[in-house]
């Protein structure tokens, strides 16, 4: 496992601060170039060596906005979910059809960003990897799945009671992905070809999931 340098004492900017827009590019270049080593390199292969390289930094200037290159891995990933994981950004539906409604958005919110060709290269990869690094797969459930259900437990948790909006939240996200995520990620079937299928799912899911 990649040792981390010392990231404590970091500074904070101010929102309208200039610097604070500089580094945001800066960590962008850096996640850019951490794509690309990941894809061509794979997990093992990869080091902050060749991120920095790619990226045109400094292997420091990597470390201070990565603590180890497991942390960089998960960043990678995450950059392409954010807008599936904000739990704040879904209210509870206050009906039933509000939240049928809600629940077909968000089904296709998260089947287009989970389907995207980086983001199942580098899930591929993250379930290679877990035998020889377990602390990767338990934290990218923690920030990934696990976020992923109480988006989707908030929305159904104005119309039914916390343990059965968990529950359902739970088996709804297993649904969305199916038969046809598991085709595409195990290479059976190709991306192009496996998309019509999603439509039909996303709907099934719905409708078991709002079931009495």
């Amino acid at each position: 496992m990649t040792s981390a340098s010392p990231t404590a004492g970091k500074r904070t900017w101010a929102e309208d601060d200039p610097r604070r827009a500089r580094i945001a590019v800066k960590k962008d270049g850096i996640l850019d170039a951490a794509l690309e080593v990941f894809l061509t390199e794979g997990f093992t292969g990869a080091s902050m060596e060749r991120v920095a390289a790619a990226a045109s930094v400094s292997k420091m200037t990597v470390y201070r906005h990565f603590e180890s290159k497991e942390a960089l891995f998960l960043a990678t990933i995450n950059r392409h979910c954010a807008q599936i994981y904000d739990v704040e950004t879904h209210a509870p539906a206050r009906t039933r059809e509000e939240a049928s409604e809600a629940l077909l958005e968000f089904g296709w919110t998260f089947i287009n960003t989970i389907v995207a060709y980086d983001v199942m290269a580098l899930w591929r990869m993250l379930v290679g990897e877990v035998s020889r690094f377990p602390e990767i797969g338990a934290h990218f459930y923690d920030v990934a799945p696990a976020r992923t259900i109480a988006v989707i437990e908030r929305i159904l948790s104005g119309i039914m009671p916390p343990a059965e909006a968990k529950g359902r939240a739970s088996a709804f996200m297993h649904m969305l992905m199916g038969d046809t995520h598991q085709r595409l990620i195990l290479r059976k079937s190709e991306r192009d070809d496996a998309m019509p299928d999603f439509g039909p799912q996303i709907e099934l899911a719905v409708k078991l999931v709002m079931g009495a």
